[in-house]
C-alpha cells in the first residue's frame, strides 16, 4: 500500500515593492485610504461633477453623502472666493508641468458656517497625460484659529494687574495737565499768546489721552480676527502715501516704496494689518528724529508674503530687541508701550510672525503672514 504524500504547504509569495501588486488591489487600498482619511476628501470626474466623498466631508461639511453625489464643488463656495481665485486655482491644477493647487480657502457648510481650510487640489491623469478626475484633500483650520484665539485672550488676562498701574500713570498725567489747562482757560486772565498755548497744552495732551485709552482697549479687548481677501500691496501703497501726505510727521525723512508684482492678494483681516503696519511705521519715523530714510517693501517667501520696514535711526539694542513685544516695554519717554505687542499678537492670530533686526545704525522689521495661495 502506497504511503499518502503530505500536501506541501504553499510558499508565501513576497511583494518587493507597493508597485508589485496587481491594480485591483492597490485600488482597493487607495480608495480604503481615502474612505478613512481624517482630511476632508471628494473625487470628481473630468467636468468637475462630485463622484464620491469620505465620511470626514460629510462630517465637516454637514452634507449626506447623497445630497453631495452629482453637485460641483461650487456648492462649498464662500463669500470669500473671488473669481480670480479660481482663475489662478485652475490654471495650476490644468498645467501639465504642475498639475496641482495648494492654497488657504474659506469654503461654507450646509448651514451656513464658513470653515478655513488649507486645501490641495490634484489632477488625476491616465499614461496618455490626459486628465479623468480631480481629487480634493482640505485640513479642517477651524480649531488652530480657535484656538490661537483663546492663547491671545489668555495672554491679555495674564497682564491686567501690570495694566492697571500703567493705565494710572499714562491717564493721571494727561489728565492732570489738561484739568489745569482748563482752569486758567476759565479764569479769563490770559492773553492771546498764552491762551493759544494752553489750547495747545490741551488739543495735545486730549490726543495723547485719547490714544493711551485706545491702546488700552486694544489689548484688554483683542477684536476677533475677520479674513477676507485682501491686496497687502494696496494697503501698504496706501498707507506710505498717508505718511507722505503729513509734513508735520514725516519731516525731511525720505520714503521709498518697492511693492512685489507676484504678490497676489490673500485672505487676511486687512483693517487689524494696516494697523500693524501703521505702528511700525510710526516707530520708525520717531526713531530718526526727523531725518533719514524709510524703506518700505513687499514680497513672497516659502509659502508667506511679507512686508518689511526699515529706517536709518539709531537701532535697537541686542538685549531690548528680546523683550521689544512685551506688553508696556517702552523706550520713549511717553507712550503706553503697548503698540508692538498688539502688533505682534495680531500677527500670531493670523498665523504669522514678526523677525527684527538691528546691527550697526537702524532697524529692520519684517512682518511675514502665511499666503498659501498658488505655492
Amino acid at each position: 500500500m502506497k504511503k499518502t504524500p503530505t500536501p506541501k504547504k504553499p510558499t508565501p509569495q513576497t511583494v518587493a515593492s507597493f508597485s508589485d501588486l496587481p491594480v485591483s488591489r492597490r485600488a482597493l487600498i487607495f480608495y480604503e485610504g481615502f474612505k478613512s482619511a481624517s482630511d476632508v476628501m471628494f473625487y470628481c470626474d473630468r467636468d468637475g461633477v462630485i463622484l464620491d466623498v469620505n465620511k470626514a466631508f460629510t462630517t465637516h461639511y454637514g452634507f449626506t453623502r447623497q445630497e453631495i453625489l452629482g453637485k460641483t464643488p461650487a456648492i462649498l463656495r464662500s463669500r470669500h472666493s473671488t473669481p480670480e481665485l479660481y482663475q489662478r486655482m485652475w490654471a495650476n491644477i490644468m498645467d501639465p508641468k504642475k498639475g496641482f493647487w495648494h492654497g488657504q480657502m474659506i469654503n461654507k457648510a450646509k448651514d451656513g458656517r464658513e470653515l478655513p481650510v488649507v486645501l490641495t487640489i490634484t489632477a488625476v491623469r491616465e499614461d496618455s497625460g490626459d486628465i479623468v478626475g480631480f481629487i480634493s484633500t482640505a485640513t479642517d483650520m477651524t480649531e488652530q484659529f480657535a484656538l490661537q484665539a483663546r492663547l491671545a485672550d489668555a495672554q491679555a488676562l495674564a497682564t491686567i494687574g501690570e495694566m492697571v498701574a500703567v493705565v494710572a500713570h499714562e491717564i493721571r498725567n494727561p489728565l492732570g495737565s489738561i484739568v489745569m489747562a482748563a482752569k486758567q482757560l476759565v479764569g479769563g486772565t490770559l492773553d492771546a499768546q498764552d491762551r493759544e498755548m494752553v489750547l495747545q497744552v490741551l488739543r495735545g495732551e486730549s490726543q495723547r489721552l485719547n490714544e493711551a485709552l485706545t491702546n488700552f482697549l486694544s489689548y484688554a479687548r483683542p477684536r476677533e480676527i475677520k479674513r477676507q481677501r485682501s491686496d497687502l500691496n494696496a494697503m501698504v501703497d496706501e498707507v506710505c502715501r498717508m505718511v507722505q501726505s503729513n509734513p508735520d510727521l514725516i519731516k525731511e525723512i525720505k520714503v521709498n516704496v518697492s511693492l512685489a508684482l507676484e504678490l497676489d492678494p490673500f485672505t487676511m483681516d486687512p483693517d487689524q494689518v494696516r494697523q500693524v503696519l501703521w505702528n511700525i511705521l510710526l516707530n520708525a519715523i520717531q526713531a530718526m528724529v526727523g531725518a533719514g530714510t524709510l524703506t518700505v517693501e513687499t514680497g513672497r517667501e516659502q509659502g508667506s508674503a511679507y512686508f518689511r520696514v526699515r529706517d536709518t535711526g539709531p537701532g535697537i539694542a541686542p538685549e531690548k530687541i528680546a523683550v521689544i513685544f512685551k506688553p508696556f516695554h517702552t523706550t520713549k519717554q511717553q507712550g503706553t508701550g503697548l503698540g508692538l505687542a498688539i502688533a505682534d499678537r495680531i500677527i500670531q492670530a493670523h498665523g504669522g510672525r514678526i523677525e527684527v533686526e538691528s546691527k550697526d545704525a537702524g532697524a529692520c522689521f519684517t512682518v511675514y503672514l502665511p499666503s498659501l495661495e498658488d505655492s
